[in-house]
Order: C-alpha cells, then sequence, then structure tokens
C-alpha cells in the first residue's frame, strides 16, 4: 500500500501503478513501454466498426504505431472475421500488444515496423482500412504538459519534431496512397491544433471525403478519408 501511494504522490498514472488500464469495454494491460488508452480513442474505434459493419466482413485493416494494441484488439472484436494487422517500431510496445491479443484471446498479426522507413512498406499488400494515432505532440509544447504525462509516457510515442508536426499524417497517408483498395478509408486521431492543416494535407494528396470529427470534448480529433484509386 505504501509502495503505490508514494507512486501516485509522485505523479505516476494510476494504470501504470496497477498495471492496467480499460479501453472499450476491456481491461488491457499497460507499461511505460506504451501510451495510457485515451476515452477519445474509443470514439475513433467506434467509428471505424460502424463503417467497416457497411463492407464484407473479411476486410483488411492495419493500425500504425499500435501502442498497447487496444485499436486492432477492439476492432477485432467487434469485427471477428476481419484480418487484422497492428505495426509500431517499439518492440517493448509489442511485447505488451501481443500480451493483450493473448489475454483477450482475440488474433491480431502484431510486427515491428518504422513506417518512416518506405522501404518496409512492401511488408504489406492491398488494405481496406489503415488507421494511426501516431505522434503528434510538437516538442515545444512539452512544457505545457501535465508531469503525470511528461514524466512517465514514453515521448517515442508522443512527439514530433517542432519544424515537421504533420511528418507522421503525410508519411501515413503516402502509404495510404500505396496500400489502401479502391475506394478504402484512412483514419487519424490528430493533434487539434493541427485539424484544418491535415485536412488540407489529405485534400492536396488526392483523397476524398475528408471529414473532420470533434471529440466528446468538443475539440477536433478524428480524420476520416477516403482513397479514390
Amino acid at each position: 500500500f505504501n509502495e503505490i501511494t508514494n507512486r501516485l504522490i509522485k505523479a505516476e498514472p494510476w494504470q501504470y501503478v496497477l498495471g492496467e488500464a480499460d479501453f472499450y469495454g476491456l481491461k488491457f494491460k499497460v507499461s511505460d513501454a506504451v501510451l495510457i488508452p485515451r476515452p477519445e480513442t474509443e470514439e475513433l474505434v467506434y467509428c471505424i466498426i460502424q463503417d467497416a459493419k457497411k463492407q464484407a466482413d473479411s476486410i483488411q485493416i492495419l493500425d500504425i504505431g499500435t501502442g498497447s494494441g487496444c485499436i486492432p484488439i477492439c476492432l477485432k472484436k467487434e469485427l471477428p472475421k476481419a484480418q487484422i494487422f497492428g505495426v509500431d517500431v517499439s518492440e517493448a510496445a509489442l511485447k505488451v500488444a501481443k500480451s493483450n491479443s493473448k489475454k483477450h484471446q482475440l488474433e491480431v498479426d502484431f510486427q515491428v515496423l518504422d513506417i518512416l522507413d518506405k522501404n518496409a512498406w512492401n511488408t504489406f499488400g492491398k488494405l481496406d482500412v489503415i488507421v494511426s494515432n501516431p505522434p503528434y505532440i510538437p516538442l515545444n509544447e512539452k512544457e505545457l504538459m501535465r508531469n503525470n504525462v511528461l514524466k512517465f509516457e514514453p515521448d517515442l510515442a508522443l512527439f514530433v519534431e517542432n519544424n515537421d508536426p504533420l511528418l507522421f499524417y503525410r508519411t501515413i497517408a503516402e502509404f495510404a496512397q500505396k496500400h489502401l483498395k479502391s475506394n478504402g478509408f484512412l483514419y487519424y486521431e490528430i493533434n487539434e491544433n493541427y485539424g484544418k492543416a491535415t485536412v488540407d494535407l489529405l485534400i492536396e494528396m488526392g483523397f476524398s471525403d475528408v471529414e473532420l470529427e470533434q471529440d466528446m470534448s468538443g475539440r477536433d480529433r478524428m480524420i476520416r478519408a477516403r482513397n479514390e484509386e
């Protein structure tokens, strides 16, 4: 009890202290190798599920920057006939994701992949859905963040260089142009400060039906776009 109390006093998130977090009706193991799943991301998962139910049962879905695996595992639970992949640059994060997949007996194909390494893109063929909640906080915003996030959650999953805050969105969109099927969908969770910029980027790159959605707090948080090619 004293150990737990001391960790909480130091602002360590209770999810790390207990080693688990709630997400979309499931409990996920978490460690300091992965971000703590957020309620806003549940909204993104819900949106994907509603759209996917209108498509064929055997669709292929890829989650880029999967972390704890909460997105693909919940998608697999709700879309059991879908083939679902999760990739991350962090092997430590993938260890957590695989553990969660085994815990819930939901099969997701997890792989190590650095999405910024374009030479590794041929790992995948054509996909129906690509989703990502990538690093999107510029380094110059660090000073605005709370200690429970800044001191304990992994920088690798949080931050992007100041001079290119849309790096991951642009790179993943380029990947999507090559790997999304015709009329396939791309979904992002975004930094609320770059909603319009991200929408404009996707339109310029030729995506259709680009929609910016707000989260439960009224912040710009999600983008859905369609690949026409």
